[in-house]
């Protein structure tokens, strides 16, 4: 796939989690004042930092956000100001990351995940529909069989090659006769070498017991001119 689908795929997915963490921000920060109003209301009905139980109950009577009443609560805290220490009541929501979630409004961020999938989802339909030819193809002879770029024996052993290995024996499976000319072999393996003769020969000659081992397969050589890939 190309780089701009994904581009605009993170790009919506970044835009997601930004709108789910400014939701939960903004959250936060409504039940804090809910919690702080409370409070002021309870301080000026009782001047003195005497927390009672009908302290507590008018405190919670006061909060305006029905889910943080079972766990809000006011509790006392000594703070120094200047040189004195002084006791204060301090309002606390007492409720999870996971209450602050639930009430935050995760629409928007919702919306742009369910964007992104279709988004992403359709971008691989293109991509499969403009390019057909690259859809994965197996390919199978002699015992040895290719596919998603991998060659495996018949019972799905897979079989190691080196990365030069690999591409030759590419090349043969891919052939419609399994034979090539040295030439064609050198040009696609070695296109800036001028001359790579030397460099093949070592090649076959290491891939040869590899091939054999594993197939029914052999690489044969038609007077130093070609190579063929063909049954034992």
């Amino acid at each position: 796939m190309k780089s701009l689908p994904i581009t605009v795929f993170c790009f919506i997915l970044l835009c997601a989690l930004y709108a789910s963490i400014w939701s939960f921000r903004s959250t936060e920060d409504r039940i804090t004042a809910d919690v702080n109003k409370a409070l002021a209301l309870v301080r000026a009905e009782t001047p003195t930092n005497i927390v009672s139980t009908d302290t507590a109950l008018r405190f919670r009577n006061y909060l305006t956000i029905a889910e943080i009443k079972d766990t809000a609560g006011i509790t006392m805290r000594t703070i120094r100001r200047g040189e004195q220490v002084v006791t204060e009541m301090v309002a606390q929501p007492n409720c999870s990351p996971a209450t602050v979630f639930r009430l935050s409004n995760q629409w928007a961020s919702g919306t742009l995940l369910f964007i992104s999938a279709l988004w992403m989802m359709g971008s691989l339909w293109y991509e499969r529909r403009r390019n057909p030819n690259e859809q994965i193809r197996q390919l199978s002879y002699g015992g040895i069989v290719f596919t998603n770029g991998q060659f495996t024996t018949e019972t799905g052993e897979e079989i190691h090659f080196t990365p030069m290995q690999h591409s030759l024996l590419e090349l043969f499976m891919k052939s419609d006769t399994h034979t090539l000319t040295k030439q064609e072999i050198c040009s696609q393996l070695w296109p800036k070498k001028p001359n790579a003769s030397d460099t093949l020969y070592t090649l076959i000659k290491r891939i040869k017991p590899i091939i054999e081992s594993n197939s029914n397969l052999k690489i044969t050589s038609n007077r130093g001119r070609s190579y063929s890939l063909e049954a034992k």
